[in-house]
């Protein structure tokens, strides 16, 4: 027998059947109708998908969605928050200013760093892969999920004090005080197959001067290293070699990144200023100023014109990058900035400092919009995934926490 195309299939559950649970992977006929009933199933995978159904229904199905941010479940909610914040409505922001994902986050694990304290933390691309980098001189490489630690890389001489997972390949680069820099292999190391003495693949030396922090360009093969004396180096990985150094900063570099066309690179330091360069020529392209201390953290807006700056003055500060125009100042924080982090979609900015919070600030307007409490420490280092919110912080508490959705 043919089957007719408007008569349900093996998998589908019908209107009508009073069959609850529905099947978690059926297809509900009714229309918009239909969706509204799985949003009251008992499974929250059922109430997931009806939320990522309902925009497909125009105006009505937007009117669901906004029902769905007061489920009692935060995975529901967190979905309809994500489907809303990409439709340009003006109606919408006030629903989704109440919405506050940010207040489901929770200290889900803690991870003692015994008698050192992490100052460099990174995730890894595919959210699997935990780094610390420690004053005991070694780096952790834990299961972000688990924390579990896969491996311990040795070999620095004096504290950690910066990590980064190169983009397209299982490489992590580290910088320490011992003023080297080491890439280490981390292909398998999830299935513990090598030796961490094996990892190595090759160090840079800055001939005497503490390396503070690094940065790699978004194609990966060009590094930047900041240091104790105000300089920045440029290395190609590939090659394992220096290129060039800028000596543009009168006091040590606390912090680098490249915008997103990896045109710039932007720099931080205790003399208080912000800097642009063109590292390809070294030329000085424009400098910030308007903290009165050390600038010790930097994290660039997605699109690359809003620059964020968290300083030992205490305060935050926006830039528009491209006038050099200062747009906002926060203030909320009672210690010193030690971290910053941007999300993805560039609405929220994450800040970690020495007064033992992690804060959460709605980009557009500086309004705050949550803070965090647990560690019994300064706050100095922090990291965060790319989707659902997970905040990685460590501490002089000598802890690691992982904040999450439980």
């Amino acid at each position: 027998m043919v089957s007719h195309p408007h008569q349900p299939r093996q998998d589908d559950a019908v209107l009508g059947t009073g069959q609850l649970p529905l099947p978690a992977n059926a297809a509900v006929l009714g229309g918009l109708v239909g969706v509204q009933r799985r949003l009251h199933s008992p499974l929250v995978s059922q109430r997931v998908a009806a939320v990522k159904q309902s925009l497909t229904y125009g105006k009505a199905g937007v009117s669901v969605v906004l029902d769905a941010l007061n489920d009692d479940h935060w995975q529901v909610r967190y979905t309809a928050y994500s489907q809303l914040r990409g439709i340009d409505h003006p109606q919408l922001l006030p629903r989704l200013m109440e919405y506050n994902p940010y207040q489901c986050l929770q200290c889900l694990y803690r991870y003692s760093t015994a008698h050192s304290t992490a100052y460099a933390l990174a995730i890894s691309s595919d959210q699997q892969l935990l780094i610390s980098g420690a004053t005991d001189r070694t780096i952790k490489v834990r299961s972000l999920y688990t924390g579990k630690i896969l491996c311990t890389l040795t070999g620095h001489r004096s504290s950690v004090s910066a990590v980064a997972f190169h983009p397209d390949q299982p490489m992590l680069i580290s910088g320490s005080w011992d003023s080297t820099i080491k890439l280490w292999n981390l292909a398998g190391v999830s299935q513990q197959n090598r030796l961490a003495s094996d990892r190595l693949i090759a160090t840079f030396s800055e001939q005497g001067s503490k390396i503070y922090t690094i940065a790699l360009h978004p194609e990966g093969q060009i590094l930047a290293s900041g240091s104790q004396d105000g300089t920045i180096t440029l290395w190609d990985i590939q090659a394992e070699e220096k290129i060039s150094a800028i000596a543009g900063h009168t006091e040590a570099i606390t912090a680098l990144t490249f915008t997103a066309d990896g045109q710039t690179l932007i720099s931080s330091s205790i003399d208080n200023t912000l800097n642009g360069w063109n590292w390809q020529t070294q030329h000085l392209q424009y400098s910030l100023t308007g903290h009165s201390h050390w600038v010790n953290a930097i994290a660039i807006h997605p699109d690359g014109e809003i620059l964020a700056s968290g300083s030992q003055d205490k305060t935050i500060k926006l830039w528009h990058l491209p006038t050099g125009k200062l747009l906002n100042t926060l203030t909320g924080h009672w210690g010193e900035i030690k971290g910053l982090a941007m999300s993805q979609d560039g609405q929220t900015l994450v800040s970690c400092s020495w007064d033992e919070t992690i804060r959460f600030w709605h980009l557009p307007t500086g309004i705050l919009l949550h803070s965090l409490t647990g560690h019994r420490g300064a706050i100095v280092s922090l990291a965060m995934t790319s989707d659902v919110p997970l905040i990685v912080s460590s501490s002089q508490d000598r802890t690691i926490c992982v904040w999450g959705m439980d």
